[in-house]
């Protein structure tokens, strides 16, 4: 009996639920990867991403060769080769892991109308679609009341996958990142190991700061988060390891404070928030979620041509901005506090529309997921589920003021105020003459004076908005 196994996300054998399944059922299973032409011609992908996918897949093929298999690859779309390989292997049953875009979700129904027994499985979220619900059976849209059940419910373990052979069918080369058209950037830094091994080092690494996760995540020059993002983008790890990790840091520290280990484990309730959330209102990916600010009228890229340029570039004169979108260009992530600063300055600073800014987003980040990143984004608009009040504005300065108090993120991603002194470091404009020629600093040529009025554009966004309300 032969199975096909079609991988997607979850590049990984441990723990990959459609393999450990098929490996019950089956003495022969085929790992199947497509290269997905379609998505490729239709997704707003960037380097950073697409590297990451790529050495993640050669890797999880490398893993699989050691244990004497092979992961089948071939490129097209995805239902036309998954009809010849059907053909070609007399296979009996195919099996994969859900997925929950709009394009997803479209994709695997027409795989579920194939001439083939079909069994999908839960696999990148610990809870999906319908499983958390308010008592009237309705999706929750706020965090809060969702994350009590999600801490609440019994979650399942990591399984190993039982032995397994891979019949001998033809497979194609992975395709190179330049054959898809992707280079790397002039001056990118790649600082990532897309791997299974890479990221149990990151778990590894990051079990050290676990304990202190909460108090010292918001600050931006402390390297205090995981950065297992991408590995959970990609499936190197599942979450089931992760979190069933923490539960473990936390039984071997009895007397201990574990409240660091409970907070980053809300990062992955988050994370299950947002996919349900694009799961039960997939319009969401496309308008805002909240009707009433359907109408505001944001300004194109091309109508804020220069704003969104100094925005995109980090070159707006607020330095905890400009360090952010920096370090996303040259790194391919950015620290969680400056997401939420970045992104609230493109709003209600600059009235940037949305959907640019996620379209840049997707482009960027190494770790672009599409259900966080919209959930995100439309958090920060104020326009989303459990939004941040649209009264509320992030100011800035003030928030490099708490979260960077002594510039050391700013001086690291904007060398040009590495010598500005402390008092004028995250408001650089006030700077006399004295103090620009002794930081080697002028403000309007060295670095730029701030693009707009941060107060005035706080007032006008809280109007527009109650504009909108009306």
């Amino acid at each position: 009996m032969t199975a096909i196994v079609w991988i997607r996300r979850s590049l990984r054998e441990f723990d990959n639920k459609a393999l450990v399944e098929a490996s019950k059922e089956h003495d022969e299973v085929i790992p199947f990867y497509v290269v997905d032409d379609e998505y490729f011609e239709k997704a707003d992908l960037g380097y950073p991403r697409v590297k990451f996918w790529h050495d993640a897949l050669e890797s999880f093929q490398e893993n699989l060769g050691e244990d004497g298999k092979n992961l089948v690859v071939r490129k097209g779309k995805p239902i036309e080769e998954l009809e010849k390989l059907i053909e070609e292997t007399d296979a009996e049953k195919l099996y994969f892991n859900r997925d929950y875009s709009k394009y997803s979700r479209q994709r695997d129904e027409k795989a579920r109308g194939l001439d083939i027994e079909v069994e999908d499985f839960k696999d990148a979220v610990m809870f999906e679609k319908k499983e958390i619900l308010t008592s009237d059976n309705t999706a929750y849209q706020t965090y809060t009341y969702y994350a009590k059940k999600w801490f609440k419910n019994d979650k399942k373990r990591p399984q190993k996958v039982e032995d397994y052979e891979v019949p001998e069918v033809e497979s194609e080369e992975i395709p190179s990142l330049k054959e898809l058209g992707f280079e790397k950037p002039e001056d990118f830094e790649w600082n990532w190991g897309p791997s299974r091994e890479g990221a149990q080092e990151r778990i590894e690494a990051f079990k050290e700061k676990i304990m202190s996760y909460d108090e010292d995540r918001d600050y931006a020059w402390k390297d205090s988060t995981s950065k297992l993002s991408p590995h959970l983008k990609f499936g190197t790890v599942s979450i089931r390891e992760v979190f069933w990790e923490a539960e473990r840091m936390k039984a071997r520290n009895p007397n201990s404070d574990t409240s660091g280990i409970k907070t980053w484990q809300e990062e992955l309730a988050w994370r299950d928030f947002y996919f349900q959330m694009m799961y039960n209102y997939p319009e969401s990916e496309e308008k805002a979620l909240l009707e009433q600010f359907r109408s505001i009228d944001w300004r194109s890229k091309e109508e804020a041509e220069d704003d969104w340029e100094a925005w995109k570039n980090g070159k707006t004169g607020f330095p905890f901005v400009d360090a952010g979108m920096r370090q996303l260009k040259k790194s391919g992530w950015m620290h969680n506090r400056l997401r939420m600063v970045v992104t609230s300055f493109a709003c209600k600073d600059l009235w940037l529309d949305w959907k640019d800014v996620h379209q840049y987003f997707s482009e960027q980040f190494v770790d672009a997921e599409k259900a966080s990143m919209i959930g995100g984004i439309q958090w920060a608009y104020s326009i989303g589920t459990d939004a941040q009040p649209y009264f509320r504005v992030f100011n800035p300065w003030t928030q490099g003021e708490k979260y960077d108090p002594d510039g050391e993120y700013i001086r690291k991603w904007v060398p040009e105020l590495e010598d500005v002194p402390d008092e004028y470091i995250h408001r650089p404009q006030e700077m006399n003459q004295i103090a620009e020629k002794e930081s080697g600093c002028r403000i309007g040529e060295d670095y730029p004076r701030p693009i707009v009025d941060h107060d005035e554009e706080r007032k006008e966004s809280v109007e527009k908005f109650e504009q909108a309300r009306e």
